[in-house]
């Protein structure tokens, strides 16, 4: 298979703090890999350092077999095509959901007004808030709000989604709508690196699953090994204090 993105000795520190000592990664177009772990173990920090929110400090990140240098024209380039979902919906306030999701197709990809609406309408449709379009984020519940952050990032047609905790900002209730979508993504062949707390589902949807312990990959393997059979100690002990469903 294709790998899509590469990490080789992803190290990132700050200040005195090694958050991630030497990671080394890679996914294939249209895998799906769940990343688990510890508050703490760089799981979040990973995934800033691929879409290039932060600054690596040493190793290098891979995108379609090419090395991500410190060039701006190239970074750019990357964040376009790995759109990311945060934990926070940071939607715009000020603006309709359906300006929310226009937003990265007219001002980042300078596509026409008419072109831009008819992609976030589409975007809008797939995660199911088409009827919301003209409804701005304060009226709408924490589960519609991180589904109007996808379909944002949707619309700037990314080859690889990265998702940061996207149900961890929720009430119970709502983490089923987004995980729905997430899965539907997952199923349309969605290239996508997942890092969740949500363990049931990281084993239902996941074709690969990494447990990050103190910046490094302590184990990875298919569900089944991680979530059946897992070796490493500390994984054991997550897993043991996580109730896994399904």
């Amino acid at each position: 298979m294709n790998k899509i993105i590469e990490t080789k000795n992803l190290v990132k520190t700050f200040g005195d703090l090694e958050v991630l000592k030497g990671i080394d990664f890679s996914i294939s177009k249209g895998e799906v890999v769940s990343i688990i772990g510890s508050s703490g173990s760089g799981k979040s920090t990973f995934l800033r350092c691929l879409n290039f929110l932060e600054e690596k400090t040493l190793g290098d990140i891979i995108f379609d077999s090419k090395i991500i240098g410190k060039n701006a024209k190239s970074i750019h380039l990357l964040q376009q095509k790995v759109g990311m979902v945060f934990q926070s919906f940071n939607l715009f306030s000020n603006m309709t959901i359906l300006k929310n999701v226009m937003s990265g197709p007219l001002i980042v990809q300078k596509k026409n007004k008419e072109v831009a609406r008819k992609i976030a309408l589409e975007m809008l449709k797939k995660v199911g808030l088409e009827e919301k379009a003209n409804v701005y984020p304060s009226k709408l519940s924490g589960g519609q709000q991180q589904r109007a952050a996808i379909a944002r990032t949707l619309a700037m047609y990314p080859e690889v989604v990265l998702f940061d905790e996207p149900t961890s900002a929720l009430d119970p209730e709502l983490v089923v709508e987004v995980l729905s979508v997430i899965k539907k993504m997952a199923n349309e062949g969605m290239t996508m690196i997942i890092v969740t707390h949500e363990m049931g589902f990281a084993k239902e949807v996941s074709d690969r699953v990494i447990f990050l312990h103190e910046g490094l990959v302590a184990e990875e393997g298919n569900p089944e090994q991680i979530f059946s059979n897992p070796q490493h100690k500390r994984l054991q002990s997550f897993l043991s204090s996580n109730i896994i469903l399904g």
